[in-house]
């Protein structure tokens, strides 16, 4: 959600159902013309009025795929090591 935020974007939650309105809602203003939508959004209908309203307004559609839950990882001897003699360990997952 931040990174959408930090980059200009608008990010807006919904359900499969909800999913047209909220984008009908949204091409009626001219302020608009990239939506992305989480992959598991798009039914086989919805596909099909994506390629319609693309076709007749200047507007660009990107599915992306949901994103990837990584395992968890074990911790490193080493790196509890280096944590205990530091204090903290910082650990990012992207």
């Amino acid at each position: 959600m931040y990174g959408f935020n930090l980059a200009g974007f608008e990010q807006h939650v919904c359900t499969s159902e909800g999913l047209e309105p909220l984008l009908h809602q949204f091409v009626e203003k001219s302020e608009y013309g990239l939506f992305v939508i989480d992959e598991r959004l798009v039914t086989e209908s919805i596909d099909n009025r994506l390629r319609e309203m693309e076709r007749g307004l200047d507007l660009v559609f990107v599915i992306m795929p949901p994103p990837l839950k990584m395992e968890a990882k074990r911790e490193d001897y080493a790196v509890r090591l280096l944590r205990k003699a530091i204090g903290y360990h910082i650990q990012l997952n992207i």
